[in-house]
């Protein structure tokens, strides 16, 4: 996706994740959309760097993710202890954070491979990093958690939702999906 057709972080993630699926669509039609030329242009450009803007993101991301997934975990670890024992809670911390880990390395693996269905993945993790913080909170208001687990899932997550909005995401997603659409002929 050139730059100049990429859309700002203050448009939206949705809107990337339209695009990426536009561009998709052209590809899988065998369409050559009319913004090649760009194309060709925006990745050239991003090449020729010695690293390409927002690299650094899909790091930032799968820290934020894990560590959100560490409070989500805390949080049920907290919940689970004193009705289940503290095998069952401990068996439920790590079940939980292998199965943030599993879903963080669908999403970001796609992501790399400038496939939308990464976005739609990561997008969805960090919302439900934040709902259930925010839940948690709540139950922390009514005396069921500690209040650690809700904060650190929830700092988490508005933490990857903020990566995920940035724009340097937004240039890395766009660098990944024009990638992507280049080398489909080769």
């Amino acid at each position: 996706m050139p730059k100049d057709a990429m859309p700002t972080a203050r448009a939206g993630l949705n809107q990337l994740i339209a695009q990426c699926r536009r561009l998709e669509a052209a590809m899988a039609g065998g369409q050559d959309p009319a913004a090649s030329t760009a194309m060709h242009r925006f990745v050239a450009d991003m090449d020729a760097r010695r690293t390409p803007p927002g690299m650094w993101s899909p790091l930032a991301l799968s820290v934020l993710v894990m560590t959100g997934g560490g409070g989500v975990g805390i949080e049920v670890l907290s919940l689970l202890l004193h009705v289940a024992g503290a095998a069952w809670a401990a068996f439920a911390l790590v079940a939980i954070c292998a199965a943030t880990a599993l879903a963080l390395s669908i999403g970001v693996v796609m992501l790399m491979a400038g496939r939308s269905s990464g976005l739609v993945v990561v997008k969805r993790l960090a919302i439900t990093l934040v709902t259930i913080g925010a839940l948690g909170l709540i139950a922390w208001t009514q005396g069921d958690v500690r209040a650690v687990g809700p904060v650190v899932a929830l700092l988490g997550g508005l933490g990857a939702w903020l990566v995920l909005n940035s724009s340097g995401f937004f240039v890395f997603v766009g660098y990944r999906a024009a990638r992507r659409y280049l080398d489909r002929g080769k």
